[in-house]
């Protein structure tokens, strides 16, 4: 098992305590979106039997889309029970056996993980969970470090001008005692668990900074909005027959990297490959 310091041991706290109902069905019921164009994305970038690793499983959802590709998987969280529970996903569809290797850890230390090991590497939710570019770098670093010289390293932010949204939507009548909190938010993108109670500590990236962690390492394949026009409404996309929810989900797609996509999505995605592959 990685070690797990302070920062992060509390993030896993919090998705092991008070966020751990809401990651399990977030993205069945709030984010409905956001799970189908991922699995287009994985679909289209990640190729069928490719070994992964996948750093902060959530509840597995991805796990399983890739698994039924026939991809292996190696897993990892910083909270015991989501990865429990990504685990347990596999197991009652038959797809353990596509499972290398589970454990705690945090996407800064990989070192279970030898060098060039993965085709396909997915941090979908530790970078907007560590707080200090520092870490953010140590992170990318750690996914060069264990992928393929042609793999392909995912990664998911969160979209600062989205988060201040929410304040918006949720509660807007807050504006003006919580006005000099939204400006400092604006300039560090920096929440805690009682601004953002889903997330608990969090940060939000704005899209040139999101953009820049991965310079040096990789050469981008794909910059998008994962949600676009339907980020505030996702909900919408449950009632849909299904051919319009695919008809919604090519206008997502075709709209996800123009400039007023990305603006208006919750999530930002980078796809890429290591620079001198």
């Amino acid at each position: 098992m990685s070690h797990l310091n302070d920062d992060h041991r509390s993030v896993g706290e919090h998705y092991d305590g008070p966020g751990h109902e809401y990651e399990l069905t977030r993205l069945e019921q709030q984010s409905p979106v956001e799970r189908a164009m991922m699995q287009r994305h994985l679909a289209h970038f990640v190729p069928e039997n490719s070994v992964v690793a996948d750093i902060g499983v959530g509840a597995g959802h991805y796990d399983e889309f890739l698994a039924r590709r026939g991809c292996t998987l190696y897993l990892a969280d910083v909270s015991s029970r989501l990865l429990d529970a990504a685990l347990v996903r596999l197991k009652t569809r038959g797809l353990s056996d596509r499972v290398l290797d589970a454990r705690v850890a945090s996407a800064i230390d990989l070192s279970h993980l030898d060098s060039g090991r993965c085709d396909a590497v997915l941090m979908l939710g530790p970078l907007y969970h560590l707080l200090t570019l520092a870490e953010r770098q140590q992170a990318v670093g750690e996914a060069r470090r264990i992928l393929r010289s042609e793999g392909v390293f995912m990664a998911a932010g969160c979209n600062r001008v989205a988060g201040l949204a929410s304040g918006y939507l949720l509660d807007p009548e807050t504006c003006v005692e919580l006005r000099d909190v939204y400006r400092r938010f604006l300039e560090d993108g920096l929440v805690d668990p009682e601004l953002a109670p889903p997330l608990g500590h969090a940060y939000f990236a704005t899209v040139a900074e999101f953009r820049a962690s991965f310079d040096d390492d990789f050469e981008e394949l794909l910059f998008a909005g994962i949600e676009s026009l339907t980020s505030t409404r996702q909900d919408l996309f449950l009632d849909l027959p299904g051919e319009i929810q695919q008809t919604w989900l090519d206008f997502v797609e075709s709209t996800a990297s123009r400039p007023e996509g990305i603006a208006m999505s919750g999530h930002l995605l980078f796809v890429g490959r290591p620079r001198g592959a």
